[in-house]
């Protein structure tokens, strides 16, 4: 995957989205457009909305996780006019793969929930212009317990392709892999070079800096290479092997994890959407950030917009659910921060406040502007948090806010 950055800012105009200020200063730039995944990626992933709660996929109640979801999800993109918009990524998270490899050491489907498979899933979605994503894990197992790609990347992402796979998610809940041929730099680097082998155009998502960086936080800089491996941002190590990566913890449709206070050489914040504004001041996020640009960017996780407002969305019990407010914040801290838009939520049922959030032009032409320019943060107070983020043509964009990281 072909990745640059040319050109330089001009001018800085000024847009309020969502009671958030943004500034984006204007200047012309182009990534190479060639390849997929050179703009936030847009889409939907059915896992805060049927089997966030921990624990197995059947213990967790993922009874509605299934092939007919998906369809469904599909329908209800195409009907809401979400996938006009740019929302065309329908990606399986963890639970669709079977409890065993066949004969033959391949990945399956579950045969209770993907009965017809994944590549008929893949024909479903191609034939009504969507890509597909599915899930696998560098680990030995994958974080429900399913068979993980260690010692089988390239049969996976073999596999995968031949499915007719667009995106992979690569997770890794085997503890940490510091060294050696079974490495997180080596493994994220087997799947990265086996995909861009393949022929096929594949989104590739890693999980990779998140792990690094909750194993780096507990030592200190100089014992990082021995305990957690080689550091991801440098030389742009990361942003040569994926198209994108979570960098925070799983994010919950809450603001703010009660009991949580956020350190700030955390190495994943503390989960709310709030957590996850304030967490961008942060040394490892700023770390994230340096070497983002089109073809690589930070991924905070699932948009949780449609997410109920009286209740949980696969979240912890106990959280106090988003308001509408809050979930239009997110979306448009989201696209100043150039991070993916994947919905989260059940897309069938969304609410008008939610359909409308999800839908705002404007907003989505911040997250999409073909700069993919970087933000910084340029200025933190007790209460503030002001973010400079570049754009190309004529617009608007740096971000300020009050309050509880909010910004």
């Amino acid at each position: 995957y072909q990745r640059r950055v040319r050109g330089s800012c001009q001018t800085a105009k000024m847009v309020t989205l969502a009671g958030v200020l943004v500034v984006l200063l204007v200047g012309s730039a182009r990534g190479n457009e060639n390849a997929v995944g050179q703009l936030p990626v847009m889409g939907w992933s059915g896992y805060n909305a049927f089997m966030q709660n921990s624990g197995h996929c059947d213990a967790a109640g993922a009874s509605g996780y299934n092939q007919s979801t998906f369809v469904e999800s599909m329908e209800a993109l195409q009907r809401t006019g979400l996938q006009a918009l740019g929302y065309q990524y329908v990606n399986a998270d963890d639970c669709w793969i079977a409890e065993n490899r066949t004969s033959d050491g391949r990945l399956a489907a579950d045969p209770t929930r993907f009965p017809s498979g994944m590549a008929w899933l893949a024909d479903q979605a191609h034939s009504r212009g969507f890509k597909l994503g599915l899930y696998a894990a560098a680990s030995r197992e994958t974080c429900r317990q399913y068979p993980g790609s260690q010692g089988f990347e390239a049969i996976d992402a073999d596999t995968f392709v031949g499915w007719g796979a667009d995106f992979v998610k690569l997770d890794s809940c085997g503890g940490v892999l510091a060294n050696g041929t079974e490495s997180w730099d080596e493994q994220y680097g087997k799947w990265s070079a086996a995909l861009n082998s393949s022929g096929r155009q594949v989104v590739f998502s890693c999980s990779w800096a998140v792990y690094f960086a909750d194993c780096a936080a507990r030592y200190a800089p100089s014992e990082w290479g021995e305990h957690c491996g080689v550091i991801p941002w440098e030389d742009g190590l990361i942003a040569d092997r994926c198209h994108l990566w979570r960098y925070g913890s799983d994010l919950n449709p809450t603001w703010h994890r009660p009991g949580c206070t956020l350190n700030p050489l955390s190495g994943g914040g503390c989960g709310g959407v709030g957590d996850v504004i304030q967490f961008a001041s942060s040394f490892f996020a700023a770390n994230w950030r340096s070497v983002t640009g089109p073809g690589a960017g930070n991924d905070p996780d699932f948009l949780v917009v449609g997410c109920p407002t009286d209740g949980p969305c696969g979240g912890g019990v106990g959280d106090p659910p988003l308001s509408d407010v809050e979930q239009r914040t997110q979306m448009s801290m989201w696209c100043l921060l150039g991070a993916p838009l994947i919905i989260g939520s059940d897309v069938r049922s969304l609410s008008r406040f939610a359909l409308s959030t999800l839908s705002r032009p404007a907003a989505i032409a911040i997250n999409q502007d073909v700069l993919v320019a970087r933000p910084r943060v340029v200025r933190v107070t007790e209460n503030r948090t002001v973010l400079l983020r570049g754009r190309s043509g004529s617009g608007q964009g740096h971000g300020e806010g009050e309050g509880q990281g909010q910004d």
